[in-house]
């Protein structure tokens, strides 16, 4: 698994969802309804890896999958 899009009607993203995927480096999110994101779900993927989110949600986003995991050279834009 390299990159990933996430649907515009998506809510939840599971818990451990993408978890251990090391070249996981491209998250696409076009959801803008996006609440919850379980435990760990972006725990172990690509170091540098880099999610795109709608602009208008940049800001929630990055404060709800900061605490689910990614590295700290993840770039959430």
């Amino acid at each position: 698994l390299k990159s990933v899009i996430i649907g515009k009607k998506v809510k939840t993203i599971g818990a451990k969802a993408f978890y251990g995927c090391k070249a996981l480096k491209k998250i696409t999110i076009k959801s803008t309804v996006l609440k919850k994101v379980g435990k760990n779900a972006l725990k172990g993927i690509y170091k540098n890896a880099k999610i795109k989110a709608p602009k208008k949600k940049i800001k929630a986003y990055r404060k709800l999958l900061k605490k689910k995991g990614p590295g700290k050279n993840v770039k959430i834009q």
